[in-house]
Order: C-alpha cells, then structure tokens, then sequence
C-alpha cells in the first residue's frame, strides 16, 4: 500500500522534472508560462527524485530505472547547477571581470549594520577588477569614490538616481543602451565598448525583472497558505511575461555586436530557464567552466539560486571564476578572469 502511494507520488514528480527541461526552450509569454514554474523549483525536484530512486534501489524496486533515466535526461541542467569539474586554468590573467547588484548601497537599510555603503565600496576598491558591472547603482547625491579611470554610468528613464554603472581601467570608446521594458522599474541594459590593447570588446551591464517579492510572500516559507502561493504565483508570471520581452530585445542587440561579447548581470532567473537558454545561445558561461559546487548568487531566503551571471564570446580564453559570499547585499558578487 505504502509503495503504491509512492510510487504515484514519484511518478508526479518525475513528470514535473520532465517538463521543467521543456522551460528554456517555450517563452513565457504564452500560456505555457506554468512550466516556467516547475523550472525554478528545478533543483528541489531533482533531489526529489534522487530521493526517490535511493529507495527504489534500497528496496531492490525496478521503478529506479525510470528515475536514472528522466534524470539523466537533464544532464546537461545538472552541469548548469552543479558544476563537478574544474576547469581552470594556471595560467595569468589579462583582465578580470565583476559582476555585483549592490542593493542600492543598502539605502533603504535592510541590512542593520552601520556604513554598508562604505563597506562595498572599500571592498570594491579592494578588489580592483579590471571590469566593473554594478546594477541597483544609487547615488543620489553624487558619485561614490571608485578607483577607476572610465566609467559609464546609465540613467533610468524617470529615476535620474537610479542606475547601472559600468567602470573600466581599460578606455571606453563607446557608451549605449538597449532599450527593454521596465525601466521605471529600474530594469536596464547598457554597453560599453571598451579597447584592451588593439582589440575592442562590447561588455552588456543587465538587470532584468525583478519578480517584486513583499515581506508577506517570504513568510510564506515560514507560514504557507493559499493566499500567500496566489500572491507568489501572480508576482512569478507578471516577471516572467517582462523577462520574455525583455531577453528578446537583448539577443537582436547582441546579434549585431561588431565585437566579442561579455554579458553580465542580474537575470533574476535561474540556469533552467527561458531567459538563460536565449541569453547564454552561443556565449560560454563561466562558471559551468570554472567553479566547482552550486554556484548560489542570491543571499536570501531562497537557497541555491544563481541569477547572476557572466557569458562570454568563446574567443574569451577563460582563466577563472568565482563567487565571493560576503553579505553587503541580497547578491553576492562574482568575478571572471581571462586570459
């Protein structure tokens, strides 16, 4: 009896596992968006039916075989995941790469320490990257004291506080942005086109649709109730159709690029999905060629999340990649170096 319920269960769950494969390749715009669903729980339903198929094998049970196979279907999902191999190489880098949502400098003081701002910046500066991408950029006043001899800082349609920022020790010649919906919302893409030695390289700084989540939404983990999975699911739509949008105009953008691209920034959207299948086409991302482990961007209440990210043209030669967990903002920051 207690095997025929969990058997129905694991056959459930395989099937959303199944489908969640389907979710980089349909847009969310259309009313197949609900698989967008089952792809950002991606990573509970493998381990589900990892689960599942440890007690099929203990319980000397043949449904295992539908397991292994079902999940070996999503190998390539598990490499964007879980990255088992390092890739690096010993070799000295040329230049480097950050990529950081700074959270606004901590303006509206989520986290209740004194001198956050402060902080990121002299931890920025202690960095000294050769490429800085920052997005949730906030200076209202003026601009913080970053150690860097080019920037480019890109101005919000209505929020003239708002803004992305791109810093260079490299010159750039050129400066732009992509036009995407949502930027009264603080969503935006801009590129720089910057000259290393003789070549020239165009580096896009993106921040897409955030999915707006309030306090109450995140005590659904604590407390779960219809209402509270009505609100999520609503919030997870309305980005998903803005995200759909948004990618599309960023790829047309990218296909005309007259130099190799590196692509960073916050996607608020997870390796399974539309928006990294369309963004990442014909780019290398370089944690799944670097970093060993999860590769968890997002300091919050949702675990395992990567939703940063730095792609590259592959005339990149890739020399590392790595996350840095400090806690200066609900992102950790992120860094590639090349060669």
């Amino acid at each position: 009896m207690i095997n025929g319920v969990l058997f129905i269960l694991n056959m459930l769950m395989l099937f959303a596992l199944f489908l969640s494969y389907a979710s980089p390749h349909i847009s969310p715009d259309t009313f197949l968006w609900p698989i967008a669903l089952l792809a950002l729980i991606y990573p509970f339903l493998l381990l589900i039916n990892v689960l599942f198929t440890m007690y099929w094998l203990i319980r000397f049970k043949k449904h295992f075989w539908a397991n292994i196979i079902v999940i070996l279907l999503g190998y390539g999902h598990i490499q964007n995941l879980i990255n088992i191999k390092d890739k690096g190489i010993d070799t000295v880098a040329e230049f480097s790469v950050m990529s950081f949502n700074v959270r606004l400098f901590n303006a509206y003081e989520w986290i209740k320490e004194d001198n956050v701002k402060q902080e990121i910046i002299h931890y920025l500066n202690k960095e000294s990257v050769s490429i800085l991408c920052l997005q949730e950029f906030y200076a209202p006043k003026e601009l913080p004291k970053l150690n860097y001899t080019y920037s480019h800082i890109g101005l919000q349609s209505k929020r003239k506080s708002w803004r992305m920022a791109t810093y260079s020790n490299f010159p750039i010649f050129k400066k732009g942005t992509v036009s995407i919906s949502g930027e009264r919302t603080n969503n935006v893409c801009i590129y720089s086109d910057i000259a290393i030695g003789r070549d020239s390289i165009r580096v896009y700084n993106v921040h897409l649709a955030s999915n707006l989540f309030e306090k109450e939404d995140y005590d659904f983990l604590e407390r779960p109730s219809i209402e509270g999975a009505e609100s999520i699911i609503e919030r997870l739509k309305t980005s998903f159709f803005k995200r759909a949008k948004q990618v599309k105009a960023i790829k047309a953008h990218m296909y005309d690029s007259p130099y190799p691209i590196i692509l960073c920034g916050d996607f608020n959207d997870t390796p399974t999905s539309f928006t990294y299948k369309q963004l990442s086409e014909g780019l290398n991302d370089s944690f799944t060629n670097t970093e060993l482990g999860l590769g968890q961007t997002y300091n919050g209440k949702f675990p395992t999340l990567r939703i940063d990210y730095i792609l590259h043209s592959p005339e990149f030669e890739l020399n590392s990649f790595k996350t840095t967990e400090v806690n200066l903002s609900d992102h950790f920051p992120i860094v590639s170096t090349f060669n």
